[in-house]
């Protein structure tokens, strides 16, 4: 890794705790009724409250979840030109499948069977079809199939696709993108997602107006090839940071979290270009660097796993603390082990295919 895209990295570690941290001491406890359902299990009675300044942190998850999701998407746009070459576009969507689906697959599939052995547990019909299951392997071909999204975080990886897909489409183009087409692109991006936040779901209107950070990655790439300037990613970055409010405050319907979710993204631009201001600074921590490359198996699993296991913790009146512990723990084993024997030979398979393609 160059160290010009270490403080990138260290940052992808932080999101991932980040996010992790949102769920397990934020959402299932303000959420709680609404996580219950989603499990499809009976609403926790007598649910206890978090002590102190955790109970504080709780009201305001979702700023900590969306600057996760916001670093997620910037780090993004930042990295994957690197690997992207405009006359292989084929490899290029082939070695992101091998990237993706394997993991999704396997942390998808691992939380199916946490929530059947819930159901087990409570004595209650578990819901979730083979169907439903099946349409989420493809994750962007559970929409077109009617099917409800079940694990609450896969509209991210939603985005990223499309994301790739568009840069394979766009090719070449994409990777020497001017301060001109940035503008043109990111105002493209916030019209689309005006609309869509008017006429579609709010999450619709969420995912698309996500690609601007998406874009904003794709700029700090730009300044680090030199192709526009350090001024010019200022103007690109505060349009981006205008933009984002007037979506949410002035166009999108009302929503409880609004502010927050808002919040969270306009701290991950802002907290992204101060560790790229001072990126020479940052050294290969070795935890933040571990949790870097978990990250992505860690992210597919932990939610409703982990949710799942507190459940059972507090009904059988196991301290909030204790149970959040515990879920951490469960969640980060799980995704150590699906790193080892699925992502890392996934990675390694896909690599292998692209050095063969790239002699053939």
């Amino acid at each position: 890794m160059t160290d010009r895209i270490i403080f990138a990295n260290t940052l992808r570690g932080f999101a991932a705790i980040f996010v992790l941290l949102s769920h397990f001491l934020g959402i299932f406890w303000i959420m709680n009724p609404a996580i219950s359902s989603l499990m499809g299990v009976p609403k926790l009675e007598n649910l206890p409250n978090l002590p102190g300044l955790l109970s504080i942190f709780a009201e305001h998850c979702i700023v900590a979840g969306q600057f996760g999701v916001g670093i997620f998407f910037i780090v993004s746009g930042l990295v994957i030109p690197f690997s992207i070459d405009p006359s292989r576009k084929l490899n290029f969507l082939r070695r992101r499948a091998w990237r993706i689906y394997p993991v999704y697959i396997a942390g998808f599939t691992f939380v199916m069977f946490s929530l059947y052995l819930l159901a087990l547990y409570k004595n209650v019909d578990y819901r979730i079809t083979l169907a439903d299951t099946l349409a989420h392997f493809g994750v962007i071909t559970r929409a077109p199939f009617g099917v409800t999204r079940i694990d609450g975080i896969s509209w991210t990886l939603e985005v990223e696709i499309y994301f790739y897909l568009i840069l394979c489409v766009l090719g070449a183009r994409a990777l020497n993108f001017d301060f001109k087409r940035f503008i043109a692109v990111i105002f493209f991006i916030a019209i689309v997602a005006a609309v869509t936040f008017k006429v579609k779901h709010y999450l619709i209107g969420v995912q698309v107006a996500s690609g601007m950070l998406l874009v904003l990655g794709l700029a700090y790439h730009a300044l680090m090839a030199s192709r526009i300037t350090l001024r010019q990613l200022w103007i690109i970055q505060i349009l981006v940071t205008c933009l984002i409010p007037i979506l949410w405050l002035l166009v999108a319907e009302p929503y409880q979290y609004t502010l927050q979710w808002m919040s969270g993204y306009l701290l991950a631009i802002a907290i992204f270009h101060l560790c790229y201001i001072f990126r020479s600074r940052f050294t290969d921590n070795k935890i933040l660097s571990h949790m870097a490359d978990i990250s992505y198996p860690l992210y597919v699993v932990h939610a409703l796993f982990g949710y799942a296991i507190m459940y059972v913790m507090v009904e059988h009146g196991i301290g909030p603390l204790t149970a959040v512990a515990a879920a951490c723990l469960a969640a980060y084993l799980m995704a150590v082990i699906i790193h080892l024997v699925i992502e890392k030979p996934s990675l390694k398979h896909s690599k292998v295919k692209h050095l063969r393609g790239a002699t053939a």
